[in-house]
């Protein structure tokens, strides 16, 4: 009877578990640039490269296309996509709506708890700014957004805002290129930590949705000036 009940899970737990890591590798590669934007690759080829089969390959890329990182191609291609300005504008002018809900929905839900772990997340992104190194700061960026959302308690929100942060990091690297970035974002995430302590649902709002304002405009301005690619590659 222990045959019967247990044998056909194991099979499905192992694939979901390859299709997971499979599709974090594909992720990662595709946001740092190893898997270069606008090459066509073969589902064959990423299979060997990951040392796995074509199956769990097929499913991860189906949810990076969901993401919108990669596009499917016909005969089995399949490349990572090349944002250019227009996609830049579209996905950030999603995130400022997003974001501004979130910090909103935050301001009136957020509990002791929560404003723990964002003053820790602003913690390590002061010592970025003091250090000058950037290194772990989209780390910490990413935690304290992270917990905005989940504070705001709504799934739809939180599922959206996941899948435009993803493709809206391959734009990280140029907005380290505008002189004191680090230090004028610090200061506008502590703006938007102290409406949300304050219980400013209107001004969390406004200060989150000028944030991310800001930052298209930084994005837009470079990518003007010639360095587009290199932010999407980067």
């Amino acid at each position: 009877m222990g045959e019967v009940i247990g044998g056909p899970r194991v099979t499905p737990l192992r694939r979901r578990r390859l299709v997971d890591d499979a599709t974090q590798s594909l992720r990662e590669a595709i946001l740092d640039g190893r898997l270069e934007a606008g090459v066509r690759l073969r589902q064959t080829a990423l299979a060997e490269r990951l040392g796995i089969s074509r199956t769990p390959i097929r499913e991860a890329l189906t949810r990076l296309e969901h993401e919108g990182l990669i596009e499917l191609l016909p005969r089995g291609g399949v490349r990572a996509i090349l944002l250019d300005a227009d996609e830049a504008v579209e996905l950030y002018d999603l995130r400022e709506v997003l974001d501004g809900l979130a910090a909103r929905l935050a301001a009136g839900r957020a509990d002791p708890g929560v404003l723990a772990r964002l003053q820790k997340a602003l913690a390590r992104m002061a010592e970025c700014v003091e250090r000058h190194d950037p290194g772990p700061w989209f780390r910490a960026h990413g935690s304290f957004h992270g917990e905005i959302v989940r504070a705001a308690a709504n799934r739809p929100l939180g599922r959206l805002a996941s899948v435009v942060r993803l493709s809206i990091r391959r734009f990280h690297p140029l907005l380290l290129k505008t002189e004191r970035r680090l230090d004028d974002a610090y200061r506008e995430h502590r703006a938007i930590f102290d409406a949300i302590a304050a219980r400013d649902a209107a001004g969390a709002e406004r200060l989150a949705r000028a944030h991310i304002a800001g930052a298209k405009a930084i994005v837009l301005t470079l990518m003007a000036e010639g360095d587009g690619h290199a932010a999407v590659q980067a």
